[in-house]
């Protein structure tokens, strides 16, 4: 331990101890209100701290820093209960002889009803239960918070490395576009760079984020289906209708991609003609409802959920562990998802 560290340490038990000695003082002085001063009150806060620091105090941190660490943690219970006894014993008998002295001696109460070493040893026992008590308590409710930050940290690297898991096979199919339409030298290319730019940025800068405004999230979409448009123009048709009525929803970044790109995986790139896909995305205060339906060929047998759903059914769970519903089903040539989020 470093050493500003010790000092901060050791400045904090003794305000701790000083202000107990005060509470105590404050306490002792209620059957005196009446005649109360600050001699009298000088009085009882010396007697509360030399009995608190010097008899109370070193037997307390003994067993807190010594004893429990070096045999009640290790499960030594043999070994602790037997200190434990000498401890209560020799201090509690160490007690009951010193203090009545200290009264005398110090505080010239010689009227004072006297601490026996039998009354040191009851009081040891007492105060050696409760410090116990709460010192496990303590200790419980540390080890609880690490475990809770370590779970913690464990659902974020989780979440980033299922938010890295996003399949890259778009972009390079959009490149391989990309680079057919430009030996076209198609009108096409620089709107396909535009929107692939602005996909790359989005997920290169925003998704950094917790979470996106939904309108970024909507415009990312937009854009991958338009890239899609150009690819598969000539085999199907695709639909997106959306109805957003606010745009101050934040959701979680890169949820809603996957269904889409299971849905050209297993569809589009599958089918000749005849494909569709029609999506369907509803935003309103504090829900957001997605339905997108998309047929596939019989043969590619898309009742199995891939990686990718996967990947989006485990982020869903942990971010959104009580607040979404997720529903996939599918007849035999047609595939549905419907999601509501509750945010």
């Amino acid at each position: 331990m470093k050493t500003s560290a010790i000092k901060k340490t050791i400045l904090l038990h003794a305000l701790l101890l000083v202000s107990i000695s005060i509470c105590v003082a404050m306490i002792f002085s209620i059957s005196t209100w009446e005649t109360l001063s600050i001699t009298t009150f000088s009085i009882y806060f010396l007697q509360a701290s030399t009995s608190i620091i010097l008899l109370l105090a070193p037997v307390i941190y003994l067993k807190v820093y010594w004893l429990i660490p070096t045999y009640l943690v290790p499960k030594k219970y043999v070994q602790y209960t037997i200190s434990l006894i000498l401890l209560i014993v020799v201090w509690g008998f160490f007690i009951g002889t010193v203090e009545p002295w200290i009264d005398e001696h110090w505080f010239n109460e010689f009227d004072e009803k006297k601490t026996t070493p039998y009354n040191g040893i009851f009081a040891m026992t007492f105060i050696m239960l409760v410090t116990t008590l709460l010192n496990l308590s303590y200790r419980w409710f540390m080890q609880l918070s690490k475990i809770k930050q370590i779970e913690n940290d464990r659902l974020q690297l989780e979440l980033s490395l299922l938010r890295n898991q996003i399949n890259p096979h778009f972009f390079f199919n959009t490149l391989n576009n990309l680079y057919a339409l430009s030996l076209e030298k198609s009108d096409q290319t620089p709107e396909v760079i535009l929107k692939l730019s602005e996909m790359m940025r989005y997920t290169i800068y925003d998704c950094k984020e917790d979470t996106v405004a939904i309108t970024s999230e909507v415009s990312y979409l937009e854009n991958f289906i338009a890239l899609q448009k150009m690819r598969h123009h000539k085999r199907g048709e695709i639909s997106f209708e959306k109805e957003i009525s606010t745009d101050r929803l934040q959701i979680a970044p890169m949820i809603l991609i996957v269904f889409l790109e299971n849905a050209f995986k297993h569809g589009f790139d599958l089918l000749e003609k005849d494909a569709f896909l029609k999506i369907r995305l509803i935003v309103k205060e504090q829900l957001l409802h997605f339905h997108m339906e998309n047929n596939f060929n019989a043969t590619d047998q898309q009742n199995s959920i891939g990686i990718g759903l996967e990947n989006v059914q485990r982020r869903l769970s942990l971010i959104y562990p009580n607040t979404h519903e997720l529903q996939i089903t599918n007849s035999t040539t047609v595939f549905c998802v419907d999601l509501k989020l509750y945010i």
